[in-house]
């Protein structure tokens, strides 16, 4: 082949190729955790080269903050939109949806659970339940103790999802959604609730 009949080279799509990166991500993470996954075999399950896992996201911390990042703009808006009087049992569907459907996507906070003691995956979740429960219900709370009171209610959300999602316990993984977001709306009510 000469010049004048050489192909150009096949531009990649961009966006196509992160979105493939970041299922690969998911799919390793949830079977082998934060630590049994390269960007090798990221890249590998992908279907490109290593060196595209920098170009796009500058590092396996990047790339792992973005693949479990992706429920974090809906959790945003329940926190905004949601009265406060439904948010507990809005909150609970939300994270049992999220808990229920991840398979390959650790996107849920109970999913990190089971790699927290990765310090990448610590900082994800401190940073998810800063933002979500400490600031942003956290400033719709009036009365004492406003963000611990929000990250309390965080600490009952992710303790019944891990429990009954990932651990599977007798109980909370047997009882129907309504009268579990029963008890849960009762004990974190009060939470809500409380002004001086």
């Amino acid at each position: 082949m000469d010049a004048e009949t050489a192909r150009p080279p096949r531009r990649r799509d961009a966006a196509a190729t992160r979105k493939d990166l970041l299922t690969a991500a998911r799919q390793l993470i949830s079977q082998r955790g934060v630590e049994g996954t390269s960007t090798r075999d990221v890249a590998a399950t992908a279907g490109v080269n290593q060196a595209l896992v920098y170009r796009y996201f500058g590092s396996k911390e990047k790339l792992l903050a973005e693949a479990v990042g992706e429920s974090e703009e809906q959790a945003e808006a329940l926190f905004e939109e949601t009265p406060l009087a439904d948010l507990p049992r809005a909150v609970l569907n939300h994270a049992l949806d999220l808990s229920a459907t991840a398979g390959d996507r650790p996107t849920s906070i109970s999913a990190l659970l089971t790699g927290a003691n990765d310090e990448t995956i610590r900082a994800i979740l401190k940073e998810r339940i800063d933002g979500s429960f400490g600031a942003e219900l956290g400033a719709r709370l009036s009365g004492p103790d406003a963000v611990l009171r929000a990250e309390l209610f965080g600490a009952l959300i992710t303790g019944v999802s891990f429990l009954r999602e990932k651990i599977g316990t007798n109980a909370l993984s047997e009882v129907d959604r309504e009268k579990l977001g029963d008890y849960v709306e009762a004990m974190i009510q009060p939470l809500l609730d409380k002004e001086t």
